[in-house]
């Protein structure tokens, strides 16, 4: 009866302790850009004031209230890897770019890795988004 308690009493620590490391685990993982969006002067080729608006794993880039590109978007670190799915950029769809981010106050500053397409590289590189509260 004694190793009975014993074994679900070490089951449940386990169980507990298993718990409790998944989810700090997760933490580390979370997405700052998650459902943010960022105002700059994108160079589309002359300077546009543009919305970056982030969603789960999507970039909608808008002038207006009209999606100009829509892009994927994956985090690791510190870097945003960009994957174009549609728009009016001379990017190919499914080209692909790498950048830094940092994220100091209220903006957002992409510094580049590698790009495959020149124009992104104008409209990121060196800009600095404000970040954009959506009023509801």
């Amino acid at each position: 009866m004694k190793i009975t308690k014993l074994f679900f009493a070490l089951l449940l620590f386990s169980t507990t302790l298993l718990a409790i490391l998944v989810s700090c685990g997760n933490k580390n993982v979370e997405n700052p850009l998650l459902n943010t969006q960022w105002n700059g002067l994108a160079k589309i080729p002359q300077e546009t004031e543009v919305v970056l608006k982030f969603s789960k794993d999507k970039i909608d880039v808008l002038l207006g209230n009209k999606v100009i590109e829509n892009m994927n978007y994956s985090i690791t670190n510190e870097e945003i890897t960009l994957v174009k799915n549609s728009g009016g950029t001379p990017c190919d769809a499914g080209s692909t770019g790498k950048y830094k981010y940092e994220i100091i106050g209220e903006n957002l500053v992409m510094t580049l890795i590698s790009d495959e397409c020149t124009a992104r590289i104008k409209s990121l590189q060196g800009v600095i988004y404000k970040k954009y509260d959506v009023k509801k």
